[in-house]
């Protein structure tokens, strides 16, 4: 199985989300992409999905945008991972138009 995770945030530098996907997994296979300043996608090879769900809930409570996915190849999780965030991205958008909804 892989994993997933794609960290968004405009002010925290790729850099910094690289070290920070390095100290949580670094007992596990993975590789790192750095797709914009803004956006580092990272994929785990066979770690628990408990593992995932709390590195997931550890860079939410830094305000970053995390999406995440499971699957049995890297596009099937990325897939995931990418819907998730889009579904976070609207949420969000809403909620700046709409502060009252949230």
């Amino acid at each position: 199985m892989v994993s997933c995770l794609i960290l968004q945030h405009s002010t925290i530098t790729s850099l910094t989300k690289c070290k920070m996907l390095r100290f949580i997994f670094k007992d596990y296979v993975f590789e790192i992409e750095v797709l914009s300043k803004d956006t580092a996608i990272s994929y785990i090879y066979d770690v628990e999905k408990h593992m995932v769900w709390r590195a997931f809930a550890l860079f939410e409570t830094t305000n970053m945008i995390v999406g995440y996915g499971f699957g049995k190849d890297k596009v099937e999780a990325r897939w995931l991972a990418e819907d998730m965030l889009e579904t976070w991205n609207t949420l969000l958008q809403q909620t700046e138009s709409h502060p009252q909804l949230f």
